[in-house]
């Protein structure tokens, strides 16, 4: 066990990279678990109205308005506006024109504003779509035949009227593993690959230079006893982290494990297995230590952002979803939002899933195999002496 010994010992002063990111990581998540409330969604648009008709059908929005937004009351000139919304001040500017309640008891919902803002925002979207439900609800209410009076007073409240929103889970099994502590499972995959990738892979290299090669070569080692306990040094650490995430993750769970959590814990497991052969892959296939920066940033940022970690899958188009297949996280993304009710469960799903991430581990284990008897042999090393 000399070649496990000495791996170990590399490995411990190689490992500050992951210590870092498994710190700040479970740093993060205790935090978000401490804080954790319900806590609902509140959007302030910061908006100045200029009534240039003083009808009041005008007045009436003005006041309805000021009830759901926060008005400024400015200037009316264009430089004041202008500077106001550079200095964002204001998100929005709203111009009521003359003749306004002329073309609303017309029916008309045309040439009724103008409006100030310098670019696309969250408050220039949600301004411009209130004020254009609430034209359209008077015009729909004048067309029925009510009164312009009554319909203004009925868009109004239908302009200020507050809905509870309750959002369905498609798994009602979900409750054992819900979709707040599921986020812990969904990013663990970026956190494995950049911590793994970035511990063993250098210690990797170090056990693989030409120099140590030669000396094992010619010791009574064999190439497989030598990549067995290789692998052996590697599974011990991912072992840890992996356990350690898990603790964290009892932690934060409350308790033991219940239900589909036990289920992402298996996912988890297997995608874990799938970055510690990857480490062994990249660690006997590059030999260098910028083309590992640019390889541990490429998957783990690269595979988060086209396989649903960081962007929901439900969010991504299917071009990139076609590209995501490709790679084990898009399955234990699908797999995690199955468990915790994201997406409608099925048990077949689940299973396929599990299975593809197997068989990723299979498949590379036996390429990482042939590389390194390949690339390590005796007589391969002698020609490249």
């Amino acid at each position: 066990m000399q070649v496990f010994k000495a791996f170990l010992k590399v490995l411990k002063k190689n490992s500050i990279t992951a210590i870092v990111f498994i710190g700040v990581f479970l740093l993060v998540a205790v935090m978000m678990s401490a804080n954790k409330a319900d806590v609902g969604v509140t959007v302030e648009v910061r908006m100045s109205v200029f009534d240039e008709d003083g009808t009041p059908e005008s007045e009436k929005l003005t006041e309805v308005l000021g009830k759901k937004f926060d008005i400024k009351d400015i200037r009316n000139d264009r430089e004041t506006i202008t500077d106001m919304l550079y200095y964002e001040s204001i998100g929005y500017a709203l111009v009521i024109n003359k003749g306004y309640s002329e073309k609303l008891a017309a029916g008309e919902t045309d040439g009724l504003f103008s409006a100030y803002h310098l670019h696309s925002s969250y408050e220039e979207v949600i301004a411009e779509q209130v004020v254009n439900d609430y034209a359209a609800a008077v015009s729909a209410y004048v067309s029925a035949g009510i009164p312009l009076s009554e319909a203004i007073d009925y868009a109004g409240n239908d302009l200020l009227t507050e809905t509870d929103v309750t959002i369905e889970r498609f798994d009602e099994g979900s409750k054992d593993y819900p979709s707040d502590f599921a986020a812990y499972f969904r990013y663990l995959p970026y956190i494995l690959i950049s911590a793994i990738l970035s511990a063993l892979c250098p210690v990797l290299m170090i056990m693989d230079r030409k120099d140590l090669r030669y000396r094992t070569n010619c010791s009574s080692i064999r190439q497989n006893s030598y990549t067995l306990q290789i692998f052996a040094g590697g599974a011990v650490f991912v072992l840890a982290v992996w356990l350690i995430f898990m603790g964290v993750g009892m932690y934060l769970y409350g308790g033991m494990f219940r239900g589909n959590a036990w289920t992402a814990v298996l996912n988890s497991a297997l995608f874990a297995l799938i970055t510690a052969v990857t480490a062994v892959l990249v660690a006997s296939s590059i030999s260098t230590q910028n083309i590992l920066t640019l390889i541990v940033q490429v998957l783990g940022l690269g595979s988060s952002f086209i396989c649903g970690i960081f962007v929901p899958q439900y969010a991504l188009s299917s071009g990139v979803l076609a590209v995501g297949r490709f790679f084990p996280a898009y399955w234990y993304v699908k797999l995690n939002d199955m468990l915790c009710g994201d997406t409608l469960y099925k048990s077949d799903e689940a299973a396929v899933c599990l299975l593809i991430e197997l068989g990723y581990a299979a498949a590379l284990l036996m390429i990482t195999l042939l590389i390194r008897k390949l690339r390590y042999s005796g007589a391969y090393m002698m020609s490249k002496a």
